[in-house]
C-alpha cells in the first residue's frame, strides 16, 4: 500500500511539474489538457493525504498535504511570470483600413476626465450568443471596446439590428475563412480609430483584427503619436484543432507587445500554467485579472459554477493598468464574458 500511495503521489507531482516544460514543448496531446487541469490537483492530493494518514503513512501524508497546499494556493506560480518585461521599442503603425475616422471620442471622457476605458471580450460559440444579451451588457457596463470571437455573418447582422452601431459606431472584422476555428473575430469601439486592419498577427488561427485609437486624456484628445492604443481581438486554435498550431498561435501574439500600448482581448485557449502563455506574457504583456485581482479569471464553461478553467483573457502592455475585472453570463455562449476597466497612465 505504501508503494501504491508513493507511486500515486509521484504521478501527481509529475503532473504538476508539466507547467515547467519549455514553451512549445506542451504542444502535444494530451499535455495542454493535463496542464489546464493542474489547478484541481489539490483534490486528489488531499484525498491521497487522508488515505495515507488513515493507514499511518505519515511522511506520505505530509508530502501530499504539501502538494495540495502548493496547488491550491498556486505557489510558486504567478510571481514567476506575473509581470511582462518592459520593452521600449519603436511603435509599429498599421495600415488604415477603416473608412470612418470621425472625431467621435469615448462617451463620458469629457465629463469624466479620469474615467477608465471599459473593454469586454466574449467567445460567441459558433455565433450562437444572443445579440440582445451582448448589447444589454455593453450598455449596462458602458463598454468602450467590444471584442468578439467565433463570429458569424448572421450574428454580425443581429448585432446591427440590436443597435450596436448606435453605441459602438466603429468596427473592424477579420476575414471570414473556412479554416477559422469556430468563426471569425471582430472589434467594435466608440473610440475614433486612427488606423485599423483585419489582421495584425500572422498566427495559425482566425485573423486578429486590430483598431488603433487615441482615447482622451485629462479631458483632451491624446494626439501624441505614442498615445495611441492598439486593441486586438484574438482566438488561438484549440489544441484539438492542432496542438502545435495552438502553441505557435499563443506565442505569436507576442508581436503585438511591440506596441507602446496594446490590449489583446479574446479566447486564448490557455492559462497561466501553460508555458506558451507565460512566454507570451514575457514578451511584454500583463494579464489584467492577475494585475487587478491577483488571481486568474476563470470563464469556461459558463453553465458550471465550479469547476471552471481559465481560457479568456484581457492582456495589457505599456502605460495601461487594470482596475477591475469581472465576468458575465451571456445567453447562448459557453464562455463567460470578461469585462475589464483599464486606466491609462
Amino acid at each position: 500500500m505504501t508503494i501504491a500511495l508513493g507511486t500515486a503521489l509521484a504521478l501527481l507531482v509529475l503532473w504538476w511539474a508539466l507547467r515547467f516544460l519549455p514553451a512549445g514543448a506542451e504542444g502535444r496531446l494530451p499535455l495542454p489538457y493535463l496542464i489546464a487541469l493542474i489547478p484541481f490537483l489539490w483534490i486528489p492530493a488531499l484525498l491521497l493525504a487522508i488515505v495515507a494518514a488513515v493507514l499511518g503513512c505519515w511522511p506520505l501524508a505530509v508530502a501530499a498535504v504539501a502538494l495540495a497546499v502548493i496547488v491550491a494556493l498556486r505557489v510558486p506560480l504567478y510571481r514567476l511570470s506575473l509581470r511582462g518585461t518592459s520593452r521600449e521599442t519603436k511603435r509599429e503603425t498599421y495600415r488604415e483600413t477603416h473608412p470612418d475616422t470621425s472625431d467621435t471620442t469615448a462617451r463620458g471622457y469629457d465629463e469624466q476626465p479620469d474615467a477608465p476605458i471599459t473593454v469586454m471580450t466574449l467567445n460567441c460559440r459558433f455565433g450562437r450568443a444572443d445579440a440582445d444579451a451582448i448589447m444589454d451588457a455593453v450598455r449596462a457596463h458602458d463598454v468602450d471596446v467590444l471584442a468578439l470571437q467565433e463570429l458569424t455573418a448572421g450574428l454580425v447582422a443581429a448585432l446591427d439590428a440590436a443597435g450596436i452601431r448606435d453605441v459602438l459606431p466603429h468596427r473592424q472584422l477579420g476575414e471570414d475563412r473556412p479554416t477559422d476555428n469556430g468563426g471569425f473575430n471582430g472589434l467594435w469601439t466608440r473610440l475614433a480609430p486612427v488606423a485599423a486592419a483585419s489582421s495584425s498577427a500572422q498566427i495559425p488561427a482566425a485573423d486578429v483584427p486590430v483598431i488603433v485609437a487615441s482615447p482622451t486624456r485629462n479631458g483632451r484628445p491624446a494626439d501624441a503619436p505614442d498615445a495611441a492604443i492598439a486593441f486586438a481581438s484574438a482566438h488561438t486554435k484549440s489544441p484539438m484543432r492542432g496542438c502545435r498550431a495552438w502553441s505557435r498561435g499563443i506565442v505569436g501574439l507576442g508581436r503585438l507587445a511591440l506596441q507602446r500600448a496594446a490590449v489583446v482581448l479574446g479566447d486564448l485557449n490557455c492559462g497561466i500554467d501553460h508555458p506558451s502563455f507565460r512566454k507570451l506574457l514575457a514578451a511584454g504583456f500583463r494579464d489584467a485579472s492577475m494585475s487587478a485581482l491577483r488571481k486568474p479569471m476563470v470563464s469556461f464553461p459558463s453553465w458550471l459554477a465550479w469547476p471552471r478553467i481559465e481560457l479568456d483573457h484581457v492582456l495589457i502592455s505599456g502605460g495601461i493598468d487594470a482596475e477591475r475585472v469581472e465576468t458575465l453570463t451571456i445567453h447562448g455562449s459557453d464562455h463567460l464574458a470578461t469585462v475589464a476597466a483599464l486606466r491609462i497612465r
